[in-house]
């Protein structure tokens, strides 16, 4: 694979990559909206969902001039960078973006790999869109070839190796989501919330996961789920909105890791 080739190559996974988060982001914000709407008795804010599509655009704008300023960047690693011997052939000519990392049969795999995940996970996390948001994010860099996805952890010059990353990002998921993560008893009163799923964003966000994580959790099937195995119980406030209050951590239960 010759020079243009290879960064022909690089730019149409950029695009690629950038174009499926985007219609996957667009699709679950018009399913959130449609699900708002089944479940009050008003009409559809549909002027909250064009703020929300007009942020969307914004982010991925953003990541695709990101994207593309990275990749510039990078140009001078094709001759500071050896090609290493323990690349497979196909994905050999883009060594240079960065570390390899493995290879893997589609976007699922490679996130359960980059997140060290071995057992089992919520069947309702999305964990294509962690990959895609992986690369879109630029912590890794894949290439799909001959059908297999090959990914390169990007910036880690002199920083943590595979395992350590693995550790490090584990820690942060199950430091709440484990059973055995929990040590502190959470407040009986939340707060005053307008619906379920602000308190839901509101509890996760409090919490040290990145932000490329959390994007893709189901505030809403949380609220619900939280709710139903009486984790938290709600009273109405009288002008409106809810009082919350937490009877254990909801988090304490292993079906909960990021639900999405």
């Amino acid at each position: 694979m010759d020079f243009r080739q290879r960064t022909r190559h690089e730019i149409t996974r950029d695009v690629r990559i950038t174009a499926a988060g985007f219609a996957q982001e667009l699709v679950k914000t018009a399913v959130a909206s449609l699900q708002r709407a089944a479940v009050s008795e008003g009409d559809p804010d549909v002027a909250r969902l064009f703020d929300e599509v007009d942020a969307l655009v914004d982010r991925f704008r953003s990541h695709h001039r990101e994207l593309s300023n990275a990749r510039v960047l990078r140009r001078g690693n094709r001759l500071a960078r050896p090609s290493d011997p323990g690349v497979p052939e196909p994905a050999r000519p883009f060594s240079y973006v960065g570390a390899y990392f493995g290879a893997y049969s589609d976007f699922a795999a490679f996130a359960r790999g980059a997140l060290g995940f071995t057992g089992q996970i919520h069947p309702r996390t999305d964990l294509a869109g962690i990959g895609l948001d992986m690369h879109l994010q630029r912590h890794f860099w894949t290439v799909e070839r001959e059908g297999t996805l090959y990914a390169f952890r990007l910036g880690d010059e002199g920083g943590e190796d595979e395992a350590q990353q693995a550790e490090h990002v584990r820690g942060l998921l199950r430091a709440r989501f484990g059973d055995n993560g929990v040590n502190e008893a959470l407040p009986v009163y939340a707060g005053k919330f307008a619906s379920l799923p602000e308190f839901v964003r509101d509890f996760l966000w409090r919490l040290p996961f990145p932000t490329w994580l959390l994007i893709h959790v189901d505030v809403t099937t949380l609220g619900y789920e939280w709710s139903v195995d009486r984790s938290i119980f709600t009273v109405a406030a009288g002008e409106g909105g809810m009082h919350v209050f937490i009877r254990r951590d909801p988090l304490s239960h292993w079906r909960y890791q990021l639900p999405v």
